[in-house]
C-alpha cells in the first residue's frame, strides 16, 4: 500500500478469503483498521485514517479488493501509480511537499503534468513507498487545519479499461442523414486503444493521432478503439455503407490512452483529454472508465468538468459494465457533472443487464444521462485483433456501454454540424431532453432515455437535460428556487408549453403534487428565446426520501421534451461532537474515530466533530499507548447513539477494562492482537476489524462494557490463540511476579524445571561472567544494548552458567517472538523488562534469590478462541469451557529435517468474508489437544511442511495443506492428522472443483499434494513466486527456505500429445468427438525439509466425448492407509500391510470390476520387488502385504507403484518415491 505496509490475500473455499498484514519497517506503533462492506476490503493504517476522512487521501489507496482487481499487487507491478495535486491557492507547505514527493517518481521520464486539475502523475516503486509515506505524513499536526494546509491531495491513479447495421436506424440517425447532416467539419476525438487507420472504414478519416499509453504507436492492437471510432464516424466502406457510423463525415482525432493490453491509467486519460480539446475537438468520446465509488470529485471527473467549462466541448462517457452489481455502479469519469454519461440497451430498447446503474455514489444524483444501443453492435475490426465476435475480416460484433457511447457521440456530432455555435452543455441538454423514455426503466437506469437523433433535430423546444435538487432537511422551509429548468424555442413560431412533474422514490412512493411548484402554466416562449422556470420544493410536504422522475413540457400540438430530475429530502443534519478522555481523565486524541450509520454520508469538519444525518450511529475510538515495556490498545465503543439534535458523545478511556481470557489450563497469547466490531443499522451491515501486528505478548486490549442495542445487531469479537507459557519463573520465598520472555534464539529450559540461584553478573559494558561468580547459577545482567543474547550466552556458558537473564533498558519490551529454528544460544536466555529486572535485582541485594524456572515451547495444548459478545459485559473476561469449545486431537507428522512446522487455523464469523491471521509455529512428531470455539464460528486449518521465514512480524500463511471450512459442536471430539503418508496428487473426497468436460473443454483442478486424510489438499509452491523463506542476514544462520516445486502435466489424445502445462489445473480445449485420453502429472519437491513423497508420477487414462453439459471425468483415484507413526515410519519388520481404496471423484458411481497391482522398491525405484500380494476386501478396498527382500535390511524408505483399472477401461498408475519410512 502507499504506506509501504503489505497485505496478503488468499482465496479459501465458499467465496471466503484469508488475509494478513505486515507493517513496513520503521512504522512502530501503527495498527490497522480493517473494514468489510459490500464485498470490498479496506485496510486503513491508523496514521492514514484522518487524512482519508478529510479528503486529502483517496480511500481507494487502501481498498485492497480494488487494488488487486486493478493489477496493483506485487504479482503484476513493482510500483504504485498516484496523482498528486496542490491546486492554485494551496499553502506553500503543500506545494513544497508535492515537489518533495515528486523526487520519488520511479521513471526515466518526467512526471506527467495534468494542468487541467493542477496535478502530476507519479510512479512510486514498492521499495520507496515507506519513505514516500514518511515524507507525506510529516505534515501531521495536532491541528486539523494546519495538517490539511500542509498536505497535498493524493489519489490512486486508477486503472482505466474499455467499458465493452440496425443500431443507427434504432436511434433515427438516417433522418439526419437525409437532411444532409453527416457531421462534416465537426471534430470528434476518440480516446481509446488507438485505431487501425488502414481499415477501409477509417481510411483517410483521421486528421490527428497521438499516443499517451506508452506503447509507442497509435495503432490499435486490441481492437476496441477501431470499433468505437467506426461506430461514431466510420464510412462503412468495407460493407458498401451497411455498417457506417452515426456521423460518417466527421473528422476523427485518435488519442491512444489505453495500451495494447486494453488498459491505461487515469493520468494518461486526462492527458489525452487535454490534448483533444487543444486540437479543437467539439465532441470527445470516452468508451472507458475506472471501476470505483465516486461522487464525481475524482481526478478524471474533475478534469471532465474543468475542460468542459473552459473549452465548451462535450465529453460523452460510457457508464460502465458493472450493472450486474446493482445500483451506484457508475464509475469515473461517467460520474462527472458535465459528462454525457451513456448506458446501454439492446435492439428492443431493453436495458442491457451489464449496463451500470445509478444513482451516483454519495449525493445520489442521476447517472447515466442517456442510453443507446450497446448489444451486438457490428463495426470495424482492427487487423489482427480478436476482441468480440468476428463477423468477417473487416467487422466484429461487440457488447458494452463502450459500444453505446459512440452512438451518442456521433449523434452529438450531427447536432453540432447543424448548430456549430452550440456549446457542449447545449448539445447535452438537447440530446437528453429529446431522448425516448422507455417504460419499465427508472431514471437512475436510463437517465432521459434512449437517444433519438430525429427528435433532437426536429424538436421545436429543447430543455435542460438533468437537474439535481437538494439535499433539503425534511423539516425545512419551502425553497422557491430548488432548481431551474431552461427552455429554448428552436422554432420560428411562439410555443406554449404545459408542464407536468412525476417523481417517485425507488419504492414507488409518489412525490405529492403540493410538494413541487413549477411556476406559470402554460409557459409561452417567443421564437429563438430562452426562459428559465424555477422549481420550488416544500420539504415538509415531500417527506423524507430520494425522488426520481421527469418534468415534462408538452407543446400545444403534443410534442414533449423532458428534464430528468432528482430530489433528495433527508432527515435534518446535526453536529456530532466526540469528547474524549484519556486513561488519566485528561483530553486525548484517538488514533481512529469510527462513526457508522445506515447513511454513510458522515463528514468530519474537525478532529472529533462530524456532520451527520439524523439517525442511529455507532461511535468508537481506538488509541494505542506505548509505555515502552508494553502496549495498551484501547477501544471505546458506543454501539447505539441516537442523533436527533446536535449531540455530544463522550468516549472515556477510563471506562475501558483489561480484557482477559480465562482457560482451564495455564496459557498465554500467541497471536497478533485482532478484534472486530460488527454492526447492522437499518439493514445496512458493517464489519470493522483492528489488527496490531507486533509484540503480541506485550499488547493488552482494553474495552468498555456496552449496553445492549435495541435496534439492529452488534457483536464484539476478539481472536485468541493461546498455549502453555513458554517460560515460567518463581522466586522462592517472595511475592515477586516476573513476566519473563525467551530471547528470540534461546535454548529452552528443561520443561521439567530447574532450581537455580540468581546472581548479579554486572552489565553488558562491564560484565562479571567469571566462573567463580556464575558457575551453576542463573546469571542476571543489565543489558544496556538490548542485544539478542547470543554473545552473552556464549560467555556465560564458558563460565559454567546454567542460564542467563538480561534486564532491558527503559523503553524496551521484554517480549520477543521465540523462534524454533536457527542457531540456539549456548545457555537459555530470558529477557525481563526494566521494571521486573529492577525488582528482582533489589531482592537479590538483600536475599539469596532461588528461582524455579521451566519452559514449555512444545505445548501439549492450544486454545483457538473467538470470544464473541453481543453486549460487552461489565467483567470483560471470556471464560473458556467445554460448553463453548470442542477438543481437537491434532497430530503433525514430521516431514523432514525440522521438528517444527508453520500453521494457522483461520476463523470466520457468519458476517465475515475475510479472516485475518498470521503464521504460527507448531511442533511436529507429536499430537496436541486444540480447543476450538464451537457454535457458528467457521474454521479452516492450514498446515505447512516448513517452519517458514524468520520475521518479527509473522508471515502470511499461504502455502500448505488445508481442509474445508467447518464448524464444531460444543464438546465434539474431533481428530486431525496432517501430512500422514502417502503424499501424492489426487482429487480428494469432498472436493469442490471436480474434473469435468464442458463441451470440448476439459476443466481440471487436481491438487499436487494430498495426504491420507480425506479433504486435505495443497497446491504446488510456484518457483516464480520466490518460494518460502528469505535470505539470512549477515552473521545469522540460514533460515529454512524452499525455492519451489517442479510440476508438469501432459495431455494425450489417441496417443498424440495435445497439451502441456505446469499443472493439471486450468481449462484445456480439445478437438470435438470421442477419443481416448491420457493425463500425465509429475511432481518433484527436493529439500531436506521434505523426505517422503519427494517425486510422484501419475498417469490417468480415460475415454471422453463432446459433452452438451458439464460431465465428470472418470479419473480413478487411489487412497492409502499406512500404519505409520508421526515420522511417517512403519514397523521395520520383514513384512507390513498397506490398505488401499480405489474410487472415482465425488459425483460418480463407484467403479466396477476394479483390479489392483502394487509394486514396491527399497532403493528409490532402481529395482522393484515384483507384484506385491494383494487381497481384495470388497467394495474396492484392498490390502497389500509388502515384504522386505533380502539385501535391503537397512533400507530407509519404501517407494510404491500402484496400477488400478476398472471394467470401463479407465486406469491409473501412480508412482510415489519414498512414500513412507521404514523403521529399523
Amino acid at each position: 500500500m502507499i504506506t509501504g505496509d503489505r497485505v496478503t490475500v488468499s482465496d479459501a473455499p465458499d467465496g471466503k478469503k484469508t488475509a494478513s498484514v505486515q507493517r513496513a519497517p520503521g512504522r512502530d506503533g501503527v495498527f490497522f483498521r480493517i473494514t468489510e462492506k459490500d464485498g470490498a476490503l479496506t485496510v486503513m493504517p491508523s496514521d492514514a485514517a484522518m487524512l482519508v476522512r478529510a479528503g486529502r487521501l483517496d480511500a481507494d489507496l487502501f481498498d485492497v479488493t480494488s487494488l488487486i482487481a486493478q493489477g496493483y499487487d506485487e504479482a503484476h507491478t513493482d510500483a504504485l501509480p498516484v496523482i498528486v495535486s496542490a491546486p492554485d491557492g494551496s499553502a506553500r507547505a503543500a506545494v513544497n511537499r508535492v515537489d518533495a514527493l515528486a523526487e520519488f517518481h520511479d521513471d526515466s521520464a518526467e512526471p506527467l503534468r495534468l494542468p487541467s486539475i493542477d496535478a502530476q502523475a507519479l510512479r512510486v516503486a514498492d521499495q520507496d513507498l515507506a519513505a514516500f509515506w514518511k515524507k507525506l505524513a510529516s505534515a501531521a499536526d495536532a491541528s486539523l487545519k494546519r495538517t490539511l494546509a500542509a498536505t497535498p491531495t493524493i489519489w490512486l491513479d486508477h486503472k482505466v479499461r474499455p467499458t465493452l447495421d440496425r443500431s443507427t436506424s434504432q436511434i433515427n440517425a438516417p433522418a439526419a442523414w437525409a437532411a444532409g447532416h453527416l457531421g462534416k467539419g465537426v471534430k470528434v476525438a476518440v480516446l481509446d486503444t488507438g485505431a487501425d487507420q488502414n481499415h477501409p472504414d477509417l481510411a483517410g478519416r483521421v486528421s490527428e493521432a497521438k499516443d499517451f499509453s506508452g506503447s509507442g504507436s497509435t495503432e490499435d492492437r486490441f481492437g476496441h478503439g477501431t470499433h468505437v471510432a467506426a461506430t461514431a464516424a466510420g464510412s462503412g466502406a468495407a460493407s458498401d455503407g451497411v455498417h457506417r457510423g452515426v456521423a460518417p463525415e466527421a473528422d476523427l482525432l485518435i488519442g491512444k490512452v489505453l495500451g495494447d493490453g486494453g488498459t491505461g491509467s487515469e493520468s494518461q486519460v486526462i492527458a489525452g483529454m487535454e490534448w483533444a480539446v487543444a486540437q479543437g475537438a467539439k465532441v470527445v468520446n470516452m468508451s472507458l472508465g475506472a471501476d470505483m465509488e465516486t461522487d464525481g470529485t475524482d481526478p478524471m471527473s474533475q478534469a471532465v468538468n474543468e475542460i468542459s467549462r473552459s473549452s465548451g466541448s462535450l465529453f460523452v462517457v460510457a457508464a460502465g459494465n458493472t450493472g450486474g452489481r446493482g445500483e451506484m455502479t457508475v464509475g469515473s469519469p461517467g460520474a462527472a457533472d458535465a459528462a454525457l454519461t451513456v448506458g446501454a440497451v439492446d435492439r428492443d430498447d431493453s436495458l442491457a443487464a451489464f449496463s451500470s446503474r445509478g444513482p451516483r455514489f454519495g449525493d445520489k444524483a442521476i447517472k447515466p444521462d442517456i442510453t443507446a444501443p450497446g448489444v451486438g453492435i457490428v463495426a470495424a475490426r482492427a487487423a489482427g485483433t480478436t476482441m468480440g465476435v468476428p463477423v468477417d475480416d473487416h467487422y466484429v460484433a461487440a457488447d458494452g456501454t463502450s459500444m453505446a457511447t459512440p452512438h451518442v457521440a456521433g449523434a452529438a456530432a450531427l447536432l453540432a454540424g447543424q448548430h456549430p455555435d452550440w456549446t457542449g452543455d447545449q448539445l447535452k441538454d438537447a440530446l437528453v431532453s429529446t431522448s425516448r423514455t422507455v417504460s419499465g426503466q427508472v431514471p437512475t437506469e436510463q437517465g432521459g432515455g434512449r437517444v433519438d437523433v430525429k427528435a433532437a433535430f426536429s424538436a421545436p423546444v429543447t430543455a435542460t437535460g438533468t437537474i439535481a435538487m437538494g439535499p433539503f432537511d425534511r423539516d425545512g422551509s419551502p425553497v422557491e428556487r430548488a432548481g431551474v429548468i431552461r427552455y429554448t424555442n428552436q422554432s420560428d413560431d411562439q410555443v406554449s408549453l404545459s408542464l407536468r412533474a412525476a417523481l417517485a422514490t425507488k419504492g414507488g412512493r409518489a412525490l405529492p403534487a403540493q410538494a413541487i411548484e413549477l411556476g406559470p402554466d402554460p409557459v409561452r416562449i417567443a421564437p429563438g428565446a430562452t426562459v428559465e422556470i424555477p422549481v420550488g420544493i416544500n420539504p415538509v410536504k415531500a417527506g423524507g426520501g430520494t425522488y426520481y422522475g421527469y418534468v415534462t413540457a408538452t407543446t400545444a400540438n403534443g410534442v414533449p421534451v423532458h428534464t430528468t430530475v432528482s430530489l433528495r429530502v433527508r432527515a435534518p443534519m446535526h453536529k456530532l461532537t466526540i469528547e474524549s478522555h484519556g486513561p488519566t481523565g485528561g483530553p486525548m486524541a484517538w488514533n481512529i474515530l469510527d462513526v457508522f450509520g445506515a447513511d454513510t454520508d458522515v463528514r468530519f469538519t474537525d478532529w472529533g466533530v462530524a456532520e451527520v444525518e439524523e439517525g442511529t450511529y455507532l461511535v468508537g475510538g481506538t488509541r494505542l499507548i506505548d509505555s515502552g515495556d508494553g502496549v495498551r490498545l484501547i477501544q471505546v465503543i458506543e454501539p447505539e447513539v441516537s442523533v436527533t439534535e446536535d449531540t455530544t458523545v463522550t468516549l472515556d478511556a477510563r471506562e475501558a477494562k483489561l480484557m482477559r481470557v480465562r482457560t482451564p489450563k495455564p496459557a498465554e497469547r500467541r497471536n497478533n492482537l485482532t478484534y472486530q466490531m460488527y454492526r447492522k443499522i437499518d439493514g445496512v451491515p458493517l464489519t470493522v476489524a483492528t489488527s496490531y501486528v507486533e509484540g503480541y505478548g506485550s499488547v493488552d486490549l482494553y474495552v468498555n462494557p456496552t449496553p445492549k442495542v435495541t435496534e439492529g445487531e452488534f457483536e464484539f469479537n476478539s481472536r485468541w490463540e493461546m498455549t502453555a507459557p513458554e517460560v515460567r519463573t518463581d522466586v522462592r520465598g517472595s511475592d515477586i511476579d516476573l513476566q519473563p520472555h525467551y530471547a528470540k534464539r534461546s535454548t529452552p529450559f528443561d520443561p521439567k524445571g530447574e532450581r537455580l540461584t540468581a546472581v548479579d553478573a554486572g552489565t553488558t559494558e562491564n560484565p562479571d561472567l567469571r566462573p567463580s561468580t556464575v558457575r551453576g547459577k542463573l546469571a542476571v545482567i543489565r543489558d544496556g544494548f538490548a542485544t539478542d543474547g547470543l554473545e552473552l550466552a556464549e560467555q556465560a556458558a564458558r563460565a559454567g552458567a546454567k542460564g542467563l537473564v538480561t534486564v532491558l533498558p527503559e523503553g524496551f519490551m521484554a517480549w520477543t517472538r521465540w523462534k524454533p529454528t536457527e542457531t540456539r544460544t549456548a545457555v537459555p536466555v530470558v529477557r525481563l523488562s526494566a521494571a521486573d529486572g529492577a525488582e528482582l535485582l533489589q531482592y537479590m541485594n538483600k536475599h539469596r534469590a532461588v528461582v524455579d524456572i521451566s519452559g514449555t515451547v512444545r505445548s501439549p495444548y492450544l486454545y483457538d478462541i473467538t470470544a464473541n459478545w453481543q453486549q460487552i459485559p461489565q467483567d470483560v473476561t471470556y471464560t473458556v469451557t467445554d460448553r463453548n469449545t470442542a477438543p481437537v486431537k491434532a497430530s503433525y507428522a514430521d516431514t523432514g529435517a525440522l521438528d517444527w512446522t508453520s500453521e494457522q487455523r483461520f476463523s470466520w464469523r457468519p458476517y465475515q468474508e475475510y479472516s485475518w491471521e498470521t503464521t504460527r509455529w507448531a511442533p511436529t512428531g507429536m499430537t496436541r489437544t486444540e480447543y476450538v470455539t464451537s457454535g457458528d464460528t467457521e474454521w479452516m486449518h492450514y498446515v505447512n511442511f516448513i517452519a517458514g521465514p524468520d520475521l518479527y512480524q509473522p508471515a502470511p500463511m499461504v502455502w500448505g495443506l488445508r481442509d474445508a471450512p467447518r464448524t464444531f459442536r460444543a464438546g465434539e471430539k474431533a481428530e486431525e492428522a496432517w501430512y500422514k503418508a502417502v503424499l501424492r496428487p489426487s482429487i480428494p473426497r469432498g472436493w469442490g472443483r471436480p474434473a469435468v468436460r464442458d463441451g470440448d473443454i476439459l476443466r481440471l483442478a487436481i491438487p499436487e499434494y494430498t495426504d491420507a486424510v480425506a479433504g486435505h489438499w495443497a497446491r504446488k509452491i510456484a518457483r516464480s513466486g520466490g518460494g518460502i523463506g528469505r535470505a539470512a542476514a549477515p552473521g545469522i544462520s540460514e533460515e529454512p527456505s524452499y525455492e519451489g516445486d517442479t510440476v508438469a502435466a501432459v495431455l494425450y489424445r489417441d496417443g498424440k500429445k495435445v497439451q502441456e502445462a505446469d499443472s493439471a489445473w486450468g481449462s484445456f480445449r480439445m478437438p470435438a468427438g470421442k477419443a481416448d485420453y491420457r493425463l500425465d502429472l509429475t511432481t518433484e519437491r527436493e529439500t531436506e525439509y521434505w523426505e517422503t513423497g519427494i517425486k510422484t508420477a501419475t498417469s490417468w487414462t480415460f475415454r471422453s466425448d463432446t459433452a452438451a453439459e458439464e460431465t465428470l471425468l472418470p479419473l480413478l483415484q487411489v487412497d492409502y492407509d499406512v500404519a505409520a507413526d508421526l515420522r511417517n515410519r512403519i514397523d521395520g519388520g520383514k513384512r507390513h500391510d498397506l490398505d488401499l481404496t480405489v474410487r472415482h471423484q465425488d459425483g460418480l458411481a463407484a467403479p466396477t470390476g476394479v483390479r489392483l497391482k502394487v509394486e514396491a522398491s527399497f532403493d528409490d525405484g532402481q529395482t522393484w520387488t515384483g507384484q506385491v500380494r494383494v487381497k481384495d476386501r470388497g467394495h474396492n478396498r484392498f490390502t497389500a502385504t509388502v515384504e522386505r527382500p533380502e539385501g535391503h535390511r537397512h533400507a530407509e524408505f519404501v517407494t510404491l507403484r500402484v496400477t488400478a483399472s476398472d471394467k470401463a477401461g479407465n486406469t491409473v498408475t501412480q508412482t510415489v518415491e519414498r512414500a513412507y519410512r521404514l523403521g529399523k
